[in-house]
């Protein structure tokens, strides 16, 4: 038993010993390979990942021509370093800055650019490589423009009977100023204040945009990114105007025996869509649009009337895009004929009262007639009078010309054309002569 107990502190005392010795050759071997690899090997490598790329151009010619980076396609680079064995082992992604080399740049547009690095711990080191090795960067200059806003409501939709004025559809304000790179703005040519609120409307109404859209002059919805906006809200005005389609009429100038309704015309357009901005005021089923003396109606009549005028002293507004209406006389039915009035078919009537006679020295007189084809062959000149008319008249001298009227004593669907003059003589009336005793 005492044999065994003296063998175990042997053994004990000399593992104890070998462990010592184990640990002291280890530390002795590191020691050595350090001084060996300093000694041989001074500076080492090091990969650094994830350095951000920086992209202020501050003290480069790009900066001084006023150029900005609009778009760059680098994050991010892998830096590999050699250096101080010592040193280098500080230097990470924190105090490393990679960065484009812009000093070259003057002008805008696309380039591809060297990137380089730099360090914020004055650390000695070589670059050995960046990965990726340059960028393409876009350059451009940054301005301020200011564009006219256009309201759109596409789900907006009207009553019966209702629309949409779109002379006053505004929104509020009226324009926005853009601030952006100058190439990105040289596309734009619209700008929407847009509201996709759905609603039925019967009167008119305010509602607060959505959002802007930019449009290109092709109708290309434009990328908003990288644009800054003076104002993204706007009241849009939405005026609703009640309308009407309404029929288009002549009137005719016409004694009053003349049958109207045996005049018939071809108008290039029998009807209009008028609105009015009073929704509780009452448009006409019919729109006079201008009045044709009688004796204008040549079988070829033709005259044009603008609706302007016409709409604005009724306080309508046009929406049908209709400027004008031609009317036309439809003569499928009709048929002309001349006829000579002698002296018995001339009338005088209301001469001024006074010291004078009025006789028409004209005896003969051609004048060409219209009336339906059916009967032209029966109308002579004794179913016609001549009168002239001398109510208001401003006469000097023993001889004047004067218009007639000419009407039928028969048929009151037949007329004269043109406006007809007659040369009429004023003499003074004999007095009496007075004897004395």
């Amino acid at each position: 038993m005492s044999v065994f107990k003296r063998f175990r502190s042997a053994f004990r005392k000399g593992s104890q010993s070998n462990l010592s010795l184990a640990v002291y050759a280890i530390f002795l071997a590191f020691i050595t390979w350090f001084i060996v690899s300093m000694t041989l090997y001074p500076s080492a490598p090091k990969t650094i990942d994830h350095v951000e790329l920086s992209l202020d151009l501050a003290g480069t010619s790009a900066a001084d021509s006023g150029l900005s980076v609009i778009s760059c396609d680098v994050d991010e680079v892998s830096v590999r370093l050699l250096g101080s064995r010592t040193q280098i082992g500080s230097i990470n992604n924190g105090n490393l800055v990679a960065y484009i080399d812009a000093s070259g740049v003057t002008t805008a547009g696309n380039k591809t650019l060297e990137i380089k690095v730099r360090s914020t711990t004055g650390i000695e080191y070589t670059v050995e490589s960046i990965t990726p090795a340059s960028a393409k960067v876009v350059f451009d200059k940054y301005e301020t423009r200011t564009f006219a806003v256009t309201p759109r409501i596409p789900n907006v939709s009207f009553a019966e009977n209702k629309t949409i004025n779109y002379d006053e559809f505004t929104c509020e304000p009226s324009e926005v100023n853009i601030t952006g790179p100058s190439a990105q703005l040289s596309k734009i040519s619209d700008v929407y204040a847009v509201s996709d609120k759905e609603m039925t409307l019967d009167s008119s109404y305010s509602l607060t945009s959505d959002e802007l859209q930019l449009y290109t002059s092709d109708g290309t919805l434009i990328d908003q990114s990288g644009l800054e906006f003076s104002n993204t809200s706007f009241v849009i005005d939405i005026p609703v105007l009640t309308q009407k389609t309404v029929g288009l009429n002549v009137q005719i100038v016409a004694p009053s025996y003349f049958d109207k309704d045996s005049v018939k015309f071809n108008m290039s357009a029998e009807s209009i869509t008028i609105a009015s901005k009073n929704s509780s005021s009452e448009m006409p089923d019919t729109l006079d649009i201008g009045k044709i003396e009688l004796s204008q109606l040549s079988l070829d009549f033709s005259q044009t009337f603008y609706l302007s005028d016409i709409l604005e002293q009724n306080d309508c507004m046009n929406m049908s895009n209709l400027e004008s209406v031609t009317v036309s006389l439809d003569s499928s039915e009709l048929a002309t004929k001349r006829i000579t009035l002698d002296g018995s078919r001339f009338t005088i009537s209301n001469a001024p009262a006074g010291n004078y006679e009025y006789s028409v020295i004209t005896q003969n007189l051609p004048v060409d007639i219209v009336a339906p084809a059916d009967i032209i062959d029966d109308i002579t000149a004794n179913d016609f009078i001549a009168d002239i008319n001398l109510l208001n008249a401003e006469i000097s001298g023993e001889q004047f010309t004067y218009p007639i009227t000419i009407t039928s004593t028969k048929y009151d669907n037949v007329w004269a054309v043109k406006n007809i003059n007659v040369t009429v003589q004023r003499t003074e009336k004999e007095q009496p002569t007075t004897t004395s005793e």
